[in-house]
C-alpha cells in the first residue's frame, strides 16, 4: 500500500507550507490526482486521515481530491480525446497510435487553505 509513504510525504511538505507561513493549523488540502497515476484515492484519504491526528496543526485538516482523467493528443491530426486506458489507444479520429499523454498520471497539491 504505497499510499501510506504519499500520505506521509504529503504530510511532511504540509507541515513545510504551514512553517514556511506561520500557520497555527491546515484547514482544507486540495490535490489533483491522475486516474493513471496509480494511487487508490480512497485508500491515500484513509492513510492521510490516520496519520494526521500526530500533528496537532494537521487534525482537524481535510482533504480533496480531483481526479483528472486521462486524455492524450494525436501527433497526426492534433486532436485531443480521454481514454480509459493505454494499452495500445489509438486516436479515434484518424486511428493513429502516435500519442501524446497530455493529462492522467498528476500527483499535485493544487491548493492549502490555512489557518494564520
Amino acid at each position: 500500500m504505497h499510499e501510506v509513504s504519499i500520505a506521509l510525504g504529503l504530510i511532511e511538505e504540509l507541515l513545510r507550507i504551514a512553517g514556511e507561513n506561520n500557520a497555527k493549523n491546515v484547514i482544507k488540502v486540495k490535490l489533483k490526482i491522475g486516474e493513471m497515476s496509480g494511487i487508490v484515492t480512497d485508500s491515500l484519504m484513509f492513510a492521510f486521515d490516520a496519520i494526521k491526528i500526530e500533528h496537532p496543526i494537521l487534525s482537524s485538516a481535510t482533504i480533496s481530491i480531483e481526479e483528472v482523467p486521462l486524455v492524450c493528443e494525436c501527433a497526426q491530426c492534433r486532436k485531443t480525446f480521454k481514454t480509459d486506458s493505454l494499452a495500445f489507444p489509438s486516436c479515434p479520429f484518424c486511428e493513429s497510435y502516435s500519442l501524446k499523454l497530455i493529462s492522467g498520471e498528476e500527483q499535485n497539491i493544487e491548493n492549502v487553505e490555512l489557518e494564520v
